[in-house]
């Protein structure tokens, strides 16, 4: 009986035993899977954790400065608009040239001419004629635009061609003359002073310039002689009655109308600014050629270090009738 239940025993165990051998190895098999995924997961967080701390900021450990030679720190900019550049270029500008004063006489004929000198873009002074069609016209024009004029005065000439209306005479008095220049600058009130048109005759008269000169003093205006005649005695008589006094020192600017001959002119006007400070040059309003080349060389004045000016600018510059060099 004994033996028989061994054998049976035995039997039963031989025949479980495999089984408990191949879950026991599937246990372990799925064991080992999941410690290596959960491994595997771990290692994947770490990195991605890694990762993302690049590009977060961490206040509590600042980035120690860059080396100066490598990235150097720029220091803490305040908070205003950057300056605007300097417009002007960086060569160093010429000293001062001199003074160029352009005189544009026997304004009041044609209005069509005065606007293409309106349109230079300096300093110009205007020498507008009495009693002509446009006179009164042009003046308001001139001064709308920001320009000065003076009386364009007619006077009696050497050989005797006609000066035109409202003109002065040597055989006139006192009297006639100031009655003459009273009518004139009734007419155009603005005028800064006078220069004469023609008046080789009446320039050189000592009577009929005092006469003048006596007249300006009381108005407190200018004159500028048109120096037609090398014997005036306009400055003199300028002096004796403290009357502002200046006069052409260069030559008429047309008198060839070509262009050629006006640069010319305008040139030797550039060299007598350079020596005597300043150049009065006069023009006239009939030649077109004229403004085109004042226009033209505009940039080159101001290049060469000259300054442009009215008559009244230059006058600012004197302290008394005739300290400007007047050769």
């Amino acid at each position: 009986m004994t033996e028989k239940r061994k054998k049976k025993k035995g039997s039963i165990l031989s025949g479980v035993g495999p089984y408990y051998i191949i879950i026991g190895s599937i246990i372990v098999l799925l064991t080992i899977i999941l410690l290596l995924f959960e491994n595997i997961g771990s290692r994947d967080d770490g990195a991605e954790q890694q990762i993302s701390e690049r590009y977060i900021e961490q206040p509590q450990k600042p980035a120690a400065p860059a080396a100066p030679e490598t990235q150097p720190v720029r220091p803490e900019q305040p908070s205003v608009p950057p300056s605007r550049p300097d417009p002007e270029p960086a060569v160093q500008k010429p000293a001062d040239a001199g003074s160029l004063v352009f005189v544009i006489d026997d304004v009041g004929n044609n209005l069509q001419q005065l606007e293409y000198f309106l349109k230079i873009p300096f300093p110009v002074t205007f020498a507008i004629m009495p009693d002509r069609k446009f006179s009164e016209e042009s003046a308001e024009r001139i001064l709308k635009a920001g320009h000065e004029y003076i009386i364009h005065q007619p006077m009696e000439a050497v050989h005797g061609q006609d000066p035109g209306a409202s003109a002065i005479y040597t055989g006139m008095s006192r009297e006639q003359i100031f009655e003459v220049l009273e009518h004139n600058f009734n007419q155009l009130p603005g005028a800064y002073g006078m220069n004469n048109h023609m008046g080789s005759k009446a320039t050189s008269d000592s009577e009929v310039m005092d006469a003048v000169m006596e007249y300006l003093a009381v108005k407190g205006k200018a004159f500028i002689d048109s120096f037609t005649i090398s014997t005036s005695v306009a400055e003199e008589a300028a002096l004796r009655h403290n009357v502002r006094y200046l006069r052409r020192n260069s030559m008429f600017l047309d008198n060839e109308k070509d262009h050629e001959s006006i640069q010319a002119a305008i040139n030797q006007g550039v060299k007598k600014a350079r020596t005597a400070g300043h150049a009065v040059m006069i023009g006239h309003i009939m030649t077109g050629e004229l403004a085109d080349t004042m226009m033209e060389l505009y940039p080159n004045f101001i290049e060469d270090g000259f300054s442009l000016k009215e008559i009244s600018e230059i006058f600012v510059e004197m302290s008394r009738p005739g300290d400007i060099e007047v050769e």
